[in-house]
């Protein structure tokens, strides 16, 4: 009975501040799972764990699905996020099984990079830079798109270039980028895309 008792007591303790905080650890096939994109693509793929303090002021890691070329960038770029303290909400791979499961930027404040999908900001059919692999959107919330006739995705995002998480012309984030031959968003003149980078 003591035992019992002194067991619980250890594991409800709560893990120490300087714990890591996990928000995806998955293999590859599950990041992936339920996507419709050909094995063309999918063949072209891989997963990157990344680390980034998170708003809650904790280390957490996560993962992006990206392409095969970019994924050196990524671990570069998240590198410097890490080190720069930028806050990121999370990193989970979006789920194709389950559209609404609380990765899509429109029910969380996610960061990711593969999404097998059309351009959502344009009115066309061609495949969206994620589709490829070859994006990855972050912190939707603080850095939403804004079309021409004023919408804004997600319908909840706000872009104040003084709250944290945000990036601007200014960011280091944009010049990181650039530097590696990537393309912001937030530059484009038909649309405004903040959280939005693409490496053609």
């Amino acid at each position: 009975m003591l035992i019992t008792v002194l067991l619980s007591l250890v594991f409800a303790v709560a893990p120490p501040a300087g714990d890591i905080v996990v928000d995806s650890r998955q293999t590859f096939e599950e990041a992936i799972a339920g996507t419709s994109a050909p094995d063309s693509i999918v063949r072209m793929l891989t997963l990157v764990d990344v680390e980034y303090y998170s708003f809650d002021g904790r280390l957490h890691r996560g993962q992006i699905v990206i392409h095969r070329e970019a994924a050196d960038d990524i671990r570069q770029i998240f590198r410097e996020i890490k080190a720069r303290r930028f806050p990121v909400q999370s990193a989970i791979p979006i789920k194709f099984d389950k559209p609404d499961n609380g990765t899509s930027m429109d029910t969380l404040n996610n960061t990711y990079g593969f999404h097998y999908r059309p351009k959502t900001t344009f009115r066309t059919a061609r495949l969206s830079a994620h589709a490829y692999g070859r994006a990855i959107d972050i912190n939707p919330f603080r850095n939403p798109a804004v079309l021409r006739n004023g919408r804004i995705i997600p319908a909840c995002g706000q872009y104040d270039p003084q709250i944290p998480g945000t990036i601007t012309a200014a960011s280091f984030l944009v010049r990181y980028f650039r530097q590696l031959g990537w393309r912001w968003g937030g530059s484009w003149t038909s649309v405004k895309d903040y959280m939005h980078f693409e490496k053609p």
